[in-house]
């Protein structure tokens, strides 16, 4: 039986995301339904049913996905996410239906591999340079600020 932990920070997104595995991924949590083939292997795929399709039916409702991770998934446009919420992933490249359902599996975790982004930390080197270019421009543009209120002044006809 799988252990499902709640997902407090970034960080225990980040290290989800790196771990996850296939063999991760919980397969009871999918439906999984075979159908028909198309394409090559002959009479073996017009007989038999290996096309391998997976299917979550809200990705909301998956508590081993990061909250992090679905917003991501939500937001830049998951390639097998429904209109409903939900996922559906379909392979039909091997003769094995076996074979079928654990690259549907490959497919989802690639996929959400690749879709998902972390911003890695910043080193602290980095951060002083920025910190004083972002001074440094501050300050000069507090100065540009000053000079043009001083020329504006010297425009009065009051100032002597």
């Amino acid at each position: 039986m799988l252990l499902f932990k709640r997902f407090n920070s970034t960080a225990a997104a980040k290290k989800w995301l790196v771990e996850l595995t296939p063999a991760k991924v919980p397969k009871n949590e999918f439906k999984i339904s075979f159908s028909r083939s198309s394409g090559p292997g002959g009479q073996k795929v017009n007989k038999t049913s290996s096309k391998s399709t997976i299917q979550l039916n809200d990705i909301d409702l998956a508590i081993w996905i990061p909250k992090e991770v679905k917003d991501q998934l939500k937001e830049n446009r998951f390639r097998y996410l429904t209109k409903n919420n939900g996922i559906v992933i379909q392979n039909d490249t091997q003769r094995s239906r076996e074979l079928n359902t654990d690259l549907c599996f490959e497919k989802l975790v690639s996929e959400i591999k690749n879709t998902v982004y972390f911003e890695s930390e910043a080193n602290p080197e980095d951060v002083k340079r920025w910190e004083k270019i972002r001074k440094n421009t501050n300050e000069k543009r507090l100065k540009e600020k000053q000079k043009a209120s001083q020329k504006k002044q010297l425009r009065k006809k009051d100032f002597f």
